[in-house]
């Protein structure tokens, strides 16, 4: 019984550690033949929060590709995240994530002036499109404006 204990209770953390880094998956809406970089600005006064439906958070992509958000940060760890174009009708086609979805990441901005650090919100971006459109426009970087 001992032995057993002093097996399981190191096997128990390590599989409660491993769950710390599960997030709610995210469900991304793309517009019907968008490609190009996405970016989604969190932390925008003004703006909606972003949707939650059935444990997923859902983005809906405007056509300029630039979601505004208030929800203050983006969610962090590991998800199966899905990635759809959509039409004027709201029919979805599923993208393949391999061959459509590329450079995902997650940036806060930071700025050094004579007054001292300014921090800019996150801002997630990823790319839409094949390897090939990739090649031809460059990641846009963290938006400027937003460092003020």
């Amino acid at each position: 019984m001992r032995k057993a204990l002093l097996i399981l209770i190191p096997l128990l953390l390590i599989l409660g550690s491993c769950s710390s880094n599960k997030r709610n998956p995210n469900l991304y809406l793309i517009p019907k033949n968008f490609v190009g970089w996405v970016q989604i600005i969190y932390n925008q006064e003004g703006f909606a929060e972003v949707k939650k439906t059935n444990g997923k958070n859902i983005y809906t992509i405007p056509e300029s590709g630039i979601l505004k958000t208030s929800t203050p940060d983006a969610e962090y760890g590991v998800a199966s995240d899905e990635f759809y174009y959509y039409d004027e009708q709201n029919k979805q086609q599923k993208l393949n994530v391999d061959k459509m979805i590329h450079g995902q990441n997650i940036g806060k901005g930071e700025s050094a002036d004579s007054s001292g650090k300014t921090n800019g919100p996150a801002v997630q971006s990823f790319f839409v499109g094949t390897e090939n459109d990739l090649q031809n426009m460059p990641y846009p970087g963290y938006p400027d404006d937003l460092l003020k």
